[in-house]
């Protein structure tokens, strides 16, 4: 497929960007089909693009800062090291999508599907998660410090040397979860009973929550 409507548009965005709004259109590709798009380096930070379809899209390195993707389709999609710091991501489909040392600091996750996607490495410093879809996602070495994990499905996920200190973890599956001793969750919020599957005796006791340090 060719990068048409977004290789016609990227200039008058970006001069949208500098302008501050005073010239140029900002980049609004709601809706609109972008399956197999190819662009690396692009700047789209505060772009239009829910509901869009960019399934299979690669897009490294790409800046979507502050961007609109509430129910965009990324699965497939290949965005290692893409900054998605405050985009707005509610409901977005990113099922098998490669995120590693991807930038989503922030970011509105709430009900988003991340199923079999890779985000190893990734930023994910006070992002919401409630009721997102994590199953089997690797997340080793990601940072999740305060983000809101509220009844998310972490089934089978990797959280080794994940740093998870500080996040909302109440009501989280968390069974055939993959922890090692530099896990981290200090301060957690957590209920006990959603630990019961998890290997608490790898982690050190500095790392455990405080309801769990007591059992």
């Amino acid at each position: 497929m060719e990068d048409f409507p977004l290789s016609k548009t990227l200039k008058l965005h970006a001069l949208w960007l500098q302008s501050n709004g005073a010239e140029g259109v900002r980049l609004d590709l709601m809706g609109h089909s972008l399956r197999g798009i190819r662009t690396h380096d692009a700047d789209l930070t505060g772009a239009s693009l829910n509901d869009a379809d960019l399934r299979h899209a690669e897009m490294i390195n790409t800046n979507f800062i502050g961007s609109d993707l509430r129910g965009a389709d990324l699965r497939g999609a290949q965005l290692e090291a893409s900054d998605f710091s405050a985009a707005r991501l509610k409901g977005a489909r990113f099922r098998g999508a490669k995120l590693h040392k991807a930038n989503l600091q922030h970011a509105t996750l709430a009900f988003a599907d991340l199923r079999d996607a890779t985000l190893a490495e990734a930023n994910l410093i006070e992002a919401d998660l409630m009721c997102a879809k994590i199953r089997g996602v690797d997340m080793s070495k990601a940072s999740l410090r305060g983000a809101n994990l509220l009844a998310a499905d972490l089934r089978g996920t990797i959280l080794a040397g994940t740093d998870l200190s500080y996040a909302n973890l109440l009501g989280a599956s968390l069974e055939g979860a993959t922890v090692d001793q530099d896990t981290n969750f200090y301060d957690a919020r957590v209920n006990p009973d959603d630990f019961r599957d998890v290997n608490l005796a790898v982690l050190k006791k500095e790392n455990l929550p405080a309801a769990l340090r007591a059992n």
